[in-house]
């Protein structure tokens, strides 16, 4: 199955699409391009005119220019997003689902889903190694199911191990799922998970910074963790080894300014080795409740995202208006909000979610604060 609802594919999104889709253009390249040419329609007629080669450093740029010229075609990319029902992101509009003050966030994403409200809710990401034991994986399951219990998003790679197990535990319990490809959304890898991407984009949404096509590579699934960690209100460590991809993603965790929580392990087992080195400085989870705790609110509620701060704009929604007079300029917890304003856990937690982002709240010892 593939498609979601009907895609925004304007003309400055094909050409964005159709940028990200060409030879050699990984995220660097990319940010030159929009660097020099911040709408993706003239960076797309400075490569037919030849003038792109001013912006890259490498020796063949013109070759690669060249290149360029002979593969860019809009018509294609156009018909292919809209044959798949592919979503744009692009880092300049409102919907774009990442935090664009962060050095290195991506400036093009493509989704596929059927489910684009899993953007909306509270997101924990799920993150751990690929030779899980088979307590890692339980762990990573039950920690799937409470958090979609709670109306979390869980977030992953969809890789074997502990983020198969994680969404695997979401979607068991009927909750809504983000997986983040490091390939192009048409090409599933692991190829044992091919139910599993199937049941993502059924009642989630697959992302990917990858233009379609694009195939598994080493070096691109590091890149792909700093999209994890950009998209989570909380990350949560199952299981991780010394070197693995979870404390890479941990790492950029740290840097983004998420909260970062792990499971401790024994000292035996070298696949838990790296997360107990993170629980010298991360939230120690010993039960699935904890990571809720760390959101904010009592089990069993919708979460709301980790203080995540921006520029302070105009609430958005009725509810998010709603919020704020509810507030009246003092701080509140989620419970106190629901009560005061009668909208119910699940619309509460949507708005905070909104007026964090927007810069009109923060989150602190459990209590949200109006800035």
């Amino acid at each position: 199955m593939i498609g979601c609802a009907p895609p925004v594919t304007d003309d400055t999104a094909v050409a964005a699409a159709a940028l990200a889709g060409l030879h050699a253009v990984g995220p660097a390249t990319l940010r030159r391009l929009l660097t020099a040419w911040p709408d993706p329609r003239a960076a797309v007629r400075a490569i037919q005119s030849g003038r792109a080669v001013d912006a890259l450093a490498r020796r063949d740029r013109e070759a690669v220019v060249r290149r360029w010229q002979r593969e860019l075609d809009l018509v294609a990319t156009e018909t292919l997003l809209r044959a798949r029902g592919t979503r744009v992101f692009r880092a300049r509009e409102p919907s774009f689902p990442i935090d664009t003050g962060l050095a290195d966030h991506p400036l093009v994403l493509f989704g596929e889903g059927l489910r684009p409200d899993a953007l909306e809710r509270p997101r924990v990401g799920v993150v751990g190694t690929r030779a899980a034991t088979p307590h890692g994986r339980a762990d990573a399951y039950e920690l799937g199911g409470v958090l979609a219990r709670a109306g979390v998003t869980v977030v992953s790679g969809l890789a074997i191990g502990i983020d198969g197990s994680a969404h695997e535990g979401a979607l068991d319990a009927s909750g809504l799922a983000i997986g983040v490809l490091g390939t192009g959304l048409d090409i599933v890898y692991p190829r044992r998970h091919t139910s599993l991407h199937e049941r993502v984009r059924e009642h989630g949404m697959l992302l990917s910074e990858n233009a379609h096509g694009v195939g598994p590579h080493p070096s691109r699934f590091p890149i792909r963790n700093r999209i994890i960690a950009a998209l989570s209100d909380v990350l949560v460590v199952v299981e991780a080894t010394e070197t693995g991809g979870a404390r890479i993603t941990a790492q950029k965790a740290y840097e983004y300014g998420v909260d970062v929580c792990a499971y401790p392990g024994s000292r035996r087992n070298p696949s838990a080795r790296g997360t107990n080195e993170l629980l010298r400085t991360a939230h120690v989870i010993l039960d699935p409740d904890d990571v809720l705790a760390v959101l904010g609110l009592n089990p069993g509620n919708r979460r709301s995202p980790a203080d995540l701060t921006g520029g302070a704009g105009e609430p958005g929604t009725l509810d998010e208006q709603a919020l704020l007079q509810a507030l009246g300029g003092e701080p509140a917890t989620v419970d106190e909000l629901t009560s005061r304003t009668a909208l119910g856990p699940g619309p509460v937690a949507v708005a905070i979610a909104g007026l964090i982002r927007s810069g009109h709240l923060r989150r602190a010892h459990g209590v949200y604060w109006p800035r």
